[in-house]
């Protein structure tokens, strides 16, 4: 086997590879690194081939700069093996994968990496205890979430919500509530999100952030007119049969319109009819959540409306593997005795 760095003419090769992969996200997608590369993060994709030219692993990687001049080198949602492999098989492909990824940490002298596997297989803690890579305080995605089956008919998705997620619905209807998909409606968007902020006294991200997100192929800005007003706004990435609701924001002085309510549901039916299979409300907590998920018991509930008797999906979340740990140490003393 060996180890190749991708390149743009294999495109299309590698983006087969991703959405065939069960574990394949939208977040390994070309595209996305694409995405990250206009908010001035260095992008490397890897893939590890058999002797016949095979692929039998993909990773997307982005160096993200932080304060003080260090950086980390994050990989969303990866890597991605090939899944009919025993595990010494996996095992040799990452060690492939992994000794690239510490040449890279080496010469770009970055802090350390970050994997996070769009997986529960417990298989990975065997990887990670061989790789040295140690559990992280934070994890970089939701490392629990609600997802949906839409493959059942409307009726059915309906009738296993909440009722009163089901009686919200019919509410933002009977007050005439128009839901639009635009994504040149960003202004709209921005100046609901700054709200969302500040009522919720929670920072996201920059203006160019979410301009560029909009210019994605399967990203799609959602928006609920209320009189003429927009009143809530949802941005959703459709990619490979799922539906991902990636961000929402609304004007509290409209909340008793229940357009969130009825965004979400075209979004389903969007989806269904554009041959979808799941929808990712991206991000719930469960009952004995604490940290940061801990904080998401409001928009956990209305989550959890469309699906009350739904188990939550739970992934490994993140690990890492520090190329310099007393800076990256210093560093995070600095950080938080900074946030204090």
């Amino acid at each position: 086997m060996k180890l190749i760095k991708v390149e743009e003419q294999q495109k299309d090769q590698y983006n087969q590879f991703v959405a065939d992969n069960e574990t394949g996200s939208f977040l390994q997608s070309w595209e996305w690194g694409e995405f990250r590369s206009t908010l001035n993060n260095k992008v490397f994709r890897l893939a590890v081939t058999a002797d016949n030219g095979e692929w039998l692993a993909a990773s997307f990687l982005y160096k993200q700069s932080m304060k003080l001049g260090q950086s980390v080198l994050i990989c969303p949602k990866g890597p991605l093996l090939k899944t009919d492999l025993n595990k010494d098989e996996k095992m040799k492909i990452l060690e492939c994968l992994f000794d690239e990824i510490n040449s890279i940490l080496k010469r770009e002298k970055i802090l350390g990496v970050q994997v996070e596997p769009n997986t529960n297989d417990k298989e990975w803690l065997e990887y990670f205890e061989e790789f040295k890579f140690e559990k992280t305080e934070n994890d970089l995605q939701p490392r629990h979430t609600l997802i949906l089956d839409i493959r059942q008919d409307k009726e059915d998705i309906l009738k296993q919500m909440h009722q009163k997620t089901r009686y919200n619905i019919r509410l933002a209807k009977k007050k005439e509530v128009t839901v639009e998909v635009d994504n040149s409606k960003f202004k709209e968007f921005w100046d609901l999100l700054k709200k969302t902020e500040e009522r919720q006294k929670i920072s996201m991200f920059s203006e160019h952030y979410f301009k560029n997100i909009l210019k994605l192929p399967f990203v799609k800005l959602y928006i609920a007119r209320y009189e003429g007003k927009v009143i809530a706004a949802n941005i959703m990435v459709f990619w490979n049969h799922m539906a991902t609701y990636l961000f929402g924001s609304s004007d509290y002085e409209y909340r008793k319109i229940m357009a969130p309510h009825l965004l979400q549901w075209q979004a389903i039916k969007d989806s269904k009819e554009n041959d979808g299979w799941f929808y990712d409300f991206w991000g719930a907590a469960p009952r004995d959540a604490s940290g940061r998920e801990g904080n998401w018991g409001g928009f956990t509930r209305f989550k959890m409306g469309f699906s009350p008797e739904a188990e939550l999906t739970e992934y490994l979340g993140t690990y890492e593997k520090l190329n310099y740990p007393v800076r990256t140490g210093v560093y995070r003393f600095l950080q938080k005795r900074f946030k204090k």
